[in-house]
């Protein structure tokens, strides 16, 4: 059995506010302003991967193949995935593209998929880090034609298809997918993120990643950025927030209590 992981790289959404900077068009983050990590949904997303060829271990051989879409930076996430223990890891190249949106994105992950066949089950996160759009995940289910399930925090292999516990409105529930299928990972207890070990650390940076060209997957890459348009970036804006101090003056505590109840209701608070 091949299990897909799909993951991403972004900036690490623990960086300080006060740190964070918009690039000159400001249409996204500034470089260096920040590390790079792997979205924390695609690593819960992994550990799923990783359960479940441990409970596989005697009945079937799981291979997990990582695989992103990004720059040549996006390679330190897959070496992320390789220290984990994943098998193989692939990166498809984005270089000197136009930017990316879910809809491309999905397209680039599907048309590997398919390179990469037979493949059983693909994973994303539920959703990334940084935008926590939602989209690739159900997007790449279409464009492969398979089944989708979202939410999901556990997955056991069933006959012929996989049972998936998804988090709903009303709880749990209990899915069942024919395979192939794809589902988006949540964050639960039950798949927290193991960490790696010192010497799998060491193998995986060292270890060759195979780059993928987006001429290769799609050919005429301009009709794959042609046919996507559905989201356009025009400005992103940092906040700015002030703060101002005003003494309520009066002889009596009632005077004063008198005073503020009047500020209050000029600024229409109350």
């Amino acid at each position: 059995m091949r299990v897909v992981v799909c993951v991403t790289q972004i900036l690490d959404p623990e960086i300080p506010p006060s740190e964070f900077r918009l690039n000159a068009e400001r249409t996204a983050a500034a470089e260096g302003i920040g590390q790079q990590v792997i979205s924390i949904f695609d690593e819960n997303a992994l550990e799923v991967a990783l359960q479940l060829r441990e409970r596989m271990i005697e009945r079937e051989q799981v291979e997990i193949v990582a695989l992103t879409v990004g720059p040549s930076s996006s390679a330190d996430v897959l070496r992320k995935a390789l220290s984990l223990r994943a098998d193989r890891a692939i990166l498809i190249s984005s270089e000197g593209g136009p930017s990316l949106d879910g809809f491309v994105v999905a397209r680039l992950l599907a048309a590997a998929v398919g390179k990469l066949s037979p493949v059983d089950l693909v994973l994303c996160g539920r959703e990334t880090g940084d935008w926590h759009g939602g989209q690739v995940g159900s997007f790449l289910a279409e464009a492969l034609g398979w089944a989708c399930v979202n939410f999901v925090s556990r997955i056991e292999v069933s006959e012929g298809g996989f049972l998936m516990r998804r988090q709903s409105d009303e709880g749990w529930e209990i899915v069942w997918a024919m395979r192939p299928a794809v589902a988006t990972i949540t964050n639960d207890e039950a798949n927290v993120p193991r960490l790696p070990k010192v010497r799998d650390t060491m193998l995986a940076a060292r270890a060759p990643i195979p780059v993928w060209t987006i001429s290769e997957l799609v050919g005429d890459a301009a009709e794959l950025w042609g046919g996507s348009g559905r989201l356009r970036m025009r400005e992103l804006v940092i906040p700015s927030t002030s703060k101002a101090c005003e003494w309520i003056e009066g002889e009596t505590v009632q005077e004063k209590a008198a005073r503020l109840v009047r500020a209050l209701q000029e600024r229409r608070i109350l």
